[in-house]
């Protein structure tokens, strides 16, 4: 298969932390990844069995990956920050897009920050540990609200937000699935597959026919992401009904 110029840089990136790894004969982490390139590097033969991934807590999408080329090699453990921060403002709302303007905005790239949780006035986000003593220094402001920062053990990492909602549908389709799940019609569901606006287990999908099974998870650009939990049940007639876990 044809590597894109993005897989290419990617694989030189790892590369190099391969060979950096062999000479010091220490385990290397690289910058965090998204999903898609996290997926990447797992196919690909070369690193088998030198390679693996942490994002700070199980549910993690983006994360670092660790290279380690030898039993042997020292590891300083993963450079990883979480960080919590709370609004001054009790009646503020943070919004996941304020945290990570807000870190942009001290001028954080996106590889050196990993995911981030908001709910209501306060929120939670990994960076890595060679940008965390700016941030802590730099980060007082997010949008337009007073913010309080401190650091936080991984244990104290907040819960995932979602709901456990129902939906059914005449088949396992990705555009039956998306539609219900969302909140748009089939038609409209059909059209946002095509123009590349739905993820199926972080990898664009256009196929609006793809089967769906549980595990997968779907997201929307614009809507959110889903993750399928599985057909709990048919109708007299023969539609499914399907536990959809809804992240909010």
């Amino acid at each position: 298969m044809k590597l894109n110029d993005e897989e290419k840089i990617l694989l030189r990136k790892i590369k190099d932390l391969v060979n950096k790894s062999e000479k010091t004969f220490c385990v290397i982490y690289s910058n965090f990844l998204t999903p898609a390139e996290q997926m990447f590097l797992m196919g690909e033969r070369d690193f088998s069995g030198m390679i693996g991934f942490s994002g700070g807590y199980e549910e993690a999408e983006r994360r670092v990956c660790r290279v380690c080329t030898n039993e042997y090699n020292s590891d300083e453990g993963v450079p990883i920050v979480l960080y919590s921060v709370r609004a001054t403002d009790k009646n503020a709302v943070l919004s996941h897009r304020d945290v990570l303007g807000a870190l942009m905005g001290l001028g954080i790239k996106r590889e050196m920050t990993g995911d981030i949780i908001a709910n209501e006035n306060k929120a939670q986000f990994f960076c890595h540990k060679s940008v965390s003593e700016f941030v802590k220094m730099n980060l007082n402001k997010i949008g337009r609200y007073s913010v309080e920062l401190s650091e936080s053990e991984f244990s104290e990492m907040a819960e995932v937000p979602k709901k456990l909602i129902n939906i059914n549908v005449s088949s396992m389709r990705l555009d039956s699935v998306v539609g219900e799940s969302f909140g748009v019609s089939r038609t409209k569901a059909a059209e946002c597959i095509k123009k590349g606006m739905v993820f199926v287990n972080w990898q664009v999908c256009i196929d609006v026919s793809r089967e769906i099974k549980a595990g997968d998870k779907i997201s929307l650009h614009g809507k959110g992401k889903i993750c399928v939990s599985g057909i709990s049940g048919m109708s007299k007639k023969g539609r499914l009904f399907v536990d959809i876990l809804k992240y909010v």
